[in-house]
């Protein structure tokens, strides 16, 4: 059964006020108490956009799809701590190509799993700053994107 998002904003990764203000609610509990969600899906540059990937190739790959997809989980899922995830098709040892890129992991975040298929997830700390989370998430995704990104997003967010 396919989970309907309660929520859906479109938004520009220049002006991350108020998704950021979104996720700072739903980490606090304050909007949409208990588990909640947020898959960000980035705008493919026109003319970039990849081929439908066959479903008998997809079963066997060891990558994600070439069109990432950012996750943002509420702490109320993960233990307390926020987690943001990406599941990308750009391969092994994400993190070592983030550090390369001058985006590295925070010092006080956790590698939770960095896997070629099911993709990268991290923990922030409870605190997080959610401008600079979402920051470095967006930016990572860019990074791991294996087809040019605008930069134009739409945020799902799920409640319970």
């Amino acid at each position: 059964m396919a989970v309907t998002p309660t929520r859906e904003l479109d938004f520009d990764e220049d002006d991350l006020d108020e998704i950021a203000a979104i996720l700072a609610d739903l980490d606090a509990g304050t909007t949409g108490a208990g588990s909640a969600w947020v898959n960000f899906v980035p705008e493919v540059e026109a003319g970039h956009e990849p081929p439908p990937r066959n479903p008998v190739v997809a079963i066997f790959s060891a990558r994600g799809d070439a069109v990432p997809l950012a996750t943002w989980t509420t702490p109320a899922n993960q233990g307390g701590r926020p987690n943001l995830g990406i599941t990308h098709g750009s391969g092994p040892k994400a993190l070592d190509r983030l550090e390369r890129f001058g985006v590295p992991l925070e010092a006080d975040w956790l590698k939770v799993a960095d896997h070629p298929r099911r993709g990268l997830v991290v923990a922030a700390p409870r605190q997080v700053d959610h401008d600079h989370a979402l920051w470095w998430l967006l930016t990572a995704t860019h990074i791991l994107s294996v087809v040019p990104l605008t930069g134009s997003w739409q945020a799902r967010i799920y409640t319970p």
